[in-house]
């Protein structure tokens, strides 16, 4: 690659500005740079030592990568990173033009010239990369970063921090916005201020409204493909009514189709609500049980990714079961190639809390609800892999639009996790265990696990092999 080129890759990532010191590593000689600028192919910029490619666009925030430039080191790597009320601004949180631009350094910062009058320098200890955000030239603090900022700071009116946050609110998705209430009441923390604990207050409570509306409407789109197992004497699951290719089954996790095997009758519980409904019970017979992996053991759930457990199961009912079944659900049609899936994007499962059953053991009183989960990190190995999700005191069930913090998953496992596009449900997991300590404020986050979207497929294509299932 030339000089030229190399000089133009450079700029492109700094919005057409470049140092006369990257210049000179791409391999133009400091003497030259008058022909250049003569020439009309480079323009110099008031900051010293800066310039830049005079026929590169201008775009409405070119003057946040040009200072970014202003603040380099000596070797020349940039220091600053915008925040407090300009990075409100590049976040869309504020209507309100700040009259300096707002840039954080570290305390080691120096710069032997004056501060230019439109900087306003914050000096702080070295920041989390948590806390960034790359741009196009620049970097800037994340929007809650920038809310604990500006609230330390002080400075910023209290009628424009709350806006920012309801903003901030409204901006996030259903799962994006239940994970930043937790970090919205970590922002209590950062004031003493009563009038600015009730501003966050409100805005979380701005989050609950949205995401109660919306949980439940995912709810009873992924409703029809959710269906309950009671199993005698064997605790309660859930399970997804499935269809691959011809075949008709329910996908599970492998212990709770294990629990089937080992039960004597079934109820099929059609409906999630909390009314008290009869469903007939079917003997187990009636169900054929094919597991993932027969070596599997229980014992490995306390454990998920030590022991990378494959604890998927498929159940094929008679037909007689899905012809009845048909009448009342909806059976979702698998797709035969593997889908990537954004771990940004809104996760839901639907599964059992608490069955309450009758004495006579046939009626039942399911205490059930969309939860919403952020996957913090996927796993993947060759026939297998695990989606993982932490899981804080702010997973609620949201069936009837309350909130009710939920501290164990009863009945959660073979409960599908959904994503969403347009409204239309995609099956991306199978849930299959939580970390067995159960969740505990002091001790921080636990875990839920689901097989992802590979292992349904490795489950399919290994079983349908070994047991002559064309499924």
């Amino acid at each position: 690659m030339d000089k030229e080129n190399r000089l133009l890759q450079i700029a492109e990532n700094q919005q057409g500005y470049f140092t006369s010191r990257q210049a000179e590593r791409c391999g133009f000689s400091r003497a030259n740079f008058h022909r250049k600028l003569k020439s009309g192919k480079w323009c110099k910029e008031e900051l010293w030592g800066i310039y830049r490619l005079a026929n590169y666009p201008y775009t409405l925030r070119s003057e946040l990568a040009l200072w970014t430039l202003w603040s380099a080191d000596k070797q020349g790597n940039p220091q600053g990173i915008w925040s407090h009320e300009t990075a409100l601004d590049i976040h869309e949180l504020s209507d309100v033009a700040a009259a300096k631009l707002h840039m954080s350094v570290p305390r080691s910062f120096r710069k032997g010239n004056k501060i230019p009058n439109n900087i306003c320098l914050h000096f702080t200890d070295e920041m989390p990369q948590s806390d960034i955000e790359n741009r196009h030239g620049y970097r800037v603090t994340t929007p809650l970063r920038t809310l604990a900022d500006v609230i330390r700071e002080g400075t910023t009116q209290h009628e424009q921090i709350e806006l920012a946050i309801l903003d901030l609110a409204i901006q996030k998705s259903l799962i994006k916005g239940l994970a930043t209430i937790q970090e919205m009441e970590l922002l209590q923390k950062c004031t003493d201020s009563q009038e600015m604990r009730e501003i966050i207050a409100k805005a979380i409570d701005d989050v609950w409204t949205r995401a109660n509306a919306q949980l439940a409407d995912f709810g009873r789109i992924v409703e029809p493909y959710t269906i309950g197992l009671s199993l005698e004497n064997q605790g309660f699951g859930t399970a997804v009514l499935c269809q691959h290719k011809s075949q008709y089954f329910l996908l599970t996790a492998g212990h709770v189709g294990r629990a089937l095997r080992r039960a004597k009758s079934v109820s099929l519980l059609l409906r999630f609500d909390t009314i008290r409904r009869e469903y007939p019970v079917q003997s187990a017979k009636n169900f054929t049980v094919i597991e993932w992996d027969l070596n599997f053991d229980d014992n490995m759930l306390d454990d998920v990714l030590t022991y990378k457990p494959k604890d998927l199961a498929i159940v094929i009912p008679t037909q007689a079961i899905v012809d009845t079944l048909k009448i009342f659900k909806a059976f979702y049609k698998i797709p035969e190639e593997s889908h990537s899936i954004s771990l940004q994007d809104a996760l839901i499962s639907l599964g059992g809390i608490e069955p309450i059953y009758s004495d006579n053991g046939k009626t039942c009183q399911l205490h059930v609800g969309p939860y919403a989960f952020v996957a913090s990190s996927y796993r993947q190995l060759p026939d297998v892999d695990y989606i993982i999700c932490p899981v804080s005191n702010h997973t609620y069930d949201m069936r009837n639009l309350r909130r009710k913090v939920i501290d164990s998953f009863q009945g959660l496992s073979g409960s599908g996790l959904w994503k969403f596009s347009n409204n239309n449900p995609i099956l991306v997991g199978i849930a299959i265990a939580q970390d067995p300590a159960g969740y505990d404020p002091t001790l921080g986050l636990k875990n839920v696990y689901f097989h992802g979207f590979h292992s349904i497929l490795s489950v399919l294509s290994n079983l349908g092999k070994a047991n002559e299932h064309k499924l």
